[in-house]
């Protein structure tokens, strides 16, 4: 299945083919190699809601092909 993975900021789109049971920890990983930036900086959002528990799969969080993903930077401070 094809999920987009969207920048909260800057909206760049990222393409991923995943399996269902993939999970979000293993997709973090793949986006971390992607983009180049450390994993515990950012999470990741579907239909409104952070995605807290990383051992879920996209079958777990109801995700589908062509759903997408919101990718949501830490920043630091108040």
């Amino acid at each position: 299945m094809k999920v987009k993975v969207v920048s909260a900021i800057g909206g760049d789109v990222t393409e991923l083919d995943l399996n269902p049971d993939t999970s979000i920890q293993q997709i973090k990983g793949e986006i971390s190699r992607r983009k180049r930036i450390p994993s515990n900086i950012f999470v990741l959002a579907f239909r409104g809601s952070e995605i807290r528990n990383e051992n879920q799969t996209l079958k777990d969080i109801g995700a589908g092909d062509l759903d997408k993903l919101y990718l949501i930077t830490r920043t630091e401070g108040g």
